[in-house]
């Protein structure tokens, strides 16, 4: 059963979750000129400003586990390299499944469903919240190289704290509200609509925890539950490797197969 439900509503809230709220080595202090106006293209100057150099990270891998999903904490392996290459492999009594995208095949093996250990298409409930999460650098970095519809909708005061809204377009995933502290520009809460069990749920993401980590500063705590309700799910980070050495197999459907 947890197998199940992983596979429908995990896949489609951990789209960003691991690495889309990062600053690089010696991260500068974002601010605004004083007395400028608030500007789309100053906030995400700003917001850039904060990430740092995003170019020097070309691969990662973060361990992670999943807290109140199920009776038991749910350990995730999750790695990725550029261009949009990524792979999620989690662990459900004693059963791995896996989900991956090599930047043209979306495939999974879940040995909950019918098909076992057999690489299948991922659904197409599933697929766009995986293509989402395959933009290397997260969706706002995303939306300026690919395009996609941003626009700055304002400040706001969010649990006491002074923040940007954004909203961004994703064409596989429709629109994202994000929210930017005021002082830190890091992304702090993101509110979006996704299918869960078959439902269009809207889902608020928080995140919090950043470290100092390689010269990253890294969020290591999101909470994830649907819009207004006091009950969460967590995901909390154990462990970060930058740049490790990832052969290209690890996300074709093709090499797995023949293990």
């Amino acid at each position: 059963m947890y197998g199940l439900i992983l596979m429908r509503g995990f896949i489609l809230v951990l789209f960003y979750a691991c690495w889309s709220c990062s600053a690089f080595a010696q991260p500068a202090k974002a601010s605004l000129p004083a007395n400028a106006d608030i500007t789309l293209e100053r906030v995400m100057q700003a917001h850039l400003a904060a990430l740092g150099d995003v170019s020097k990270s070309q691969s990662r891998r973060v361990k992670l586990r999943i807290i109140g999903m199920a009776p038991f904490d749910i350990p995730v392996t999750v790695e990725a390299k550029r261009p949009n290459l990524l792979r999620r492999d989690v662990l459900v009594q004693g059963q791995t499944q896996v989900s991956a995208y090599d930047g043209k095949d979306a495939w999974k093996i879940d040995p909950f469903l019918t098909s076992g250990k057999k690489a299948v298409d991922l659904s197409a409930e599933e697929l766009p919240a995986m293509l989402e999460e395959s933009y290397f650098d997260g969706i706002l970095v995303a939306s300026q190289k690919r395009g996609f519809p941003l626009q700055y909708a304002g400040m706001e005061k969010l649990d006491g704290r002074r923040v940007h809204v954004l909203k961004v377009s994703i064409p596989a995933t429709g629109e994202s509200t994000i929210y930017l502290d005021a002082d830190s520009f890091l992304e702090i809460k993101r509110l979006q609509k996704r299918p869960v069990m078959g439902r269009m749920t809207e889902l608020e993401v928080y995140t919090s925890d950043y470290r100092l980590h390689d010269g990253l500063m890294v969020a290591y705590r999101f909470e994830i539950g649907t819009k207004g309700s006091a009950q969460r799910m967590s995901i909390v980070v154990d462990a970060v490797e930058n740049n490790p050495a990832i052969a290209a197999s690890r996300f074709q459907r093709a090499a797995n197969l023949a293990n």
